[in-house]
């Protein structure tokens, strides 16, 4: 597998260099994984332990692995210790790291990024299983003699909120995928998008088509609640977060930087425009994607007020994005220092 994502890798560098993403290979990737550990028997997680002990080799990493003691044997207890590959033990996130760490030695933290939340929206792992990458990651390059990358997994990040919002077709979430290697620890931000929220709702996968009777005032609480709920938990273990979603209500951009106020992290929040020809256009040429946005739907946002946007960093979506996207970057660097 490891292997398979290093091929793949040097196209997916090649197309975001061009302004593209091939994220549908990458979700594709992720997705097998998820098969593959569905699959696979649940075992006792002693072994594991005893695994990730042995492995654990620095000060760094010892240290990390006791503050995850509590966490781990939940996880053995509710399944995610499993027989994989080898025939050993292991929890399926460890499993998760060997790409990662891959795509991480090839230069490709956008990739690894993207596989990693990916892999987590359809396999949910909860708040504590994002925070727990870091440390499987640096086991994981330990293994494998790459120092480095061991020492770099585990360096403190300070947590942070970010937002992306907008009118459907503004590509809120090609920024996000774009943005999430460069906030936390690695492997960077947690993603959380609506329309995945949307979707697990109703116990179906991310690029199912829901028909209109889903979209409704009720649904749309209970989607941007359940979005907040999660970010809310990430913050608490110390991760970064980035929220894609519309926001077009008011009311929910303020709950958004209510959360940051409550986590005592920085907020950035970050709104893109574009006309709605663009977006009609954008919307038209989705394919396998969880937004189930439809022109009507672009038309029908554009007759509505969006509101007071003072506090939001305002960009436009239509230009390329090798200008939107160091745009964005530079928004981050400020808001963080």
């Amino acid at each position: 597998m490891a292997a398979a994502a290093a091929k793949q890798g040097s196209s997916f560098a090649a197309s975001l260099e061009q302004g593209g993403l091939d994220a549908a290979a990458l979700h594709a990737f992720a997705d097998a994984i998820g098969v593959r550990h569905a699959a696979a028997a649940p075992v006792s997680g002693s072994a594991f332990r005893q695994r990730l002990i042995d492995a654990a080799r620095t000060p760094a990493q010892r240290a990390e692995l006791a503050l995850h003691n509590d966490d781990i044997d939940r996880r053995a207890r509710g399944g995610r210790i499993r027989k994989l590959n080898d025939g050993m033990p292991a929890d399926v996130l460890y499993d998760l790291a060997a790409p990662i760490v891959q795509m991480l030695h090839d230069g490709l933290p956008t990739e690894a990024n993207i596989l990693a939340n990916r892999y987590l929206d359809v396999n949910a792992q909860g708040a504590t299983g994002w925070a727990l990458l870091p440390l499987l990651l640096s086991l994981r390059a330990g293994a494998e003699s790459n120092v480095a990358l061991a020492e770099r997994a585990l360096q403190p990040a300070s947590p942070r909120l970010v937002v992306i919002g907008g009118l459907s077709g503004t590509g809120k979430s090609t920024l996000a995928r774009l943005l999430g290697a460069r906030i936390g620890r690695i492997p960077g931000g947690r993603v959380l998008r609506s329309d995945v929220f949307r979707k697990r709702l109703v116990g179906l996968p991310p690029e199912t088509r829901l028909p209109p009777a889903h979209y409704t005032r009720h649904s749309d609480e209970a989607t941007y609640e359940a979005m907040f709920e999660s970010a809310d938990d990430h913050l608490a273990c110390g991760s970064s977060v980035i929220l894609d979603a519309v926001f077009m209500s008011r009311s929910e951009r303020d709950v958004a930087e209510a959360l940051a106020i409550r986590a005592r992290v920085p907020f950035t929040g970050i709104w893109l425009e574009a006309p709605e020809q663009d977006r009609i256009e954008r919307v038209r040429g989705r394919a396998s994607d969880a937004s189930d946005a439809s022109v009507e739907v672009v038309r029908e946002q554009s007759r509505r007020s969006v509101g007071d946007l003072s506090s939001w960093h305002r960009m436009r979506a239509n230009r390329p994005l090798d200008l939107i996207v160091p745009a964005a970057r530079a928004v981050l660097e400020r808001v963080g220092r």
